[in-house]
C-alpha cells in the first residue's frame, strides 16, 4: 500500500519496537520458575489460612448428649446435645427430633445450676435445631433436660437429663 508508513523492527517482523527477543527455551524456563514460585506462595497461603480458620479447640471435647424416653413408635422421641466448640469457641446445644410421630422435642440447658436457655424443635422427624449458650469454662457444670412435647404449650413428658462437668472449657 502506497503511503502507508512502515515501522522498523529491530528484532524482526512480529515483535514490538524496543522489546528484546528471548529464545523459546529461556522463555519457557522463566515461566516455569514463576509458576513454581506462585504455586509455593499459594500452598503457603492456603496452609496459613487453614490453620487460622481452625476453631480454637480445648484439649478435651466435653460434648455430650441425652435422649428422651422411649416413644410407642420409636426407641426415643429425640435427643439434645451440648457441643463443646473449644475453649474460646461458641458452645451451643442441638435439639433433634428422632421419631416420625408428630410430637416435638424441647431441651433446656443450665450452666452451674442457672438456666441459660431452652429450645423446642417442632420441625418434624429427622430435623435438628441449634441454640447458642454462653461459653463453658473449666469446671463448669452443664446440665441438659430433654423431653417430648406435644405442641409448644403442651406438657413435657418422657424426659431425660444429664449433667457433666467441663474438664477444660
Amino acid at each position: 500500500m502506497a503511503g502507508t508508513p512502515r515501522l522498523h523492527h529491530e528484532n524482526g517482523p512480529g515483535t514490538s519496537p524496543g522489546v528484546q527477543a528471548v529464545p523459546l527455551q529461556e522463555l519457557m524456563m522463566r515461566l516455569f520458575k514463576k509458576a513454581v514460585v506462585a504455586h509455593v506462595v499459594l500452598l503457603t497461603s492456603t496452609a496459613v489460612a487453614l490453620v487460622a480458620a481452625q476453631p480454637a479447640s480445648a484439649s478435651t471435647d466435653d460434648s455430650f448428649s441425652v435422649d428422651t424416653g422411649s416413644s410407642p413408635s420409636c426407641a426415643r422421641y429425640g435427643s439434645a446435645a451440648y457441643i463443646d466448640y473449644g475453649e474460646y469457641g461458641d458452645d451451643y446445644v442441638g435439639v433433634y427430633d428422632a421419631c416420625k410421630d408428630g410430637v416435638g422435642v424441647k431441651a433446656w440447658v443450665w450452666i452451674n445450676g442457672v438456666l441459660k436457655g431452652a429450645q423446642r424443635n417442632g420441625s418434624g422427624f429427622n430435623t435438628e435445631v441449634y441454640f447458642d449458650i454462653p461459653n463453658v469454662t473449666a469446671h463448669d457444670r452443664v446440665g441438659i433436660k430433654v423431653c417430648a412435647q406435644n405442641g409448644p404449650s403442651g406438657t413435657p413428658f418422657a424426659c431425660g437429663s444429664r449433667t457433666e462437668e467441663s474438664h477444660d472449657g
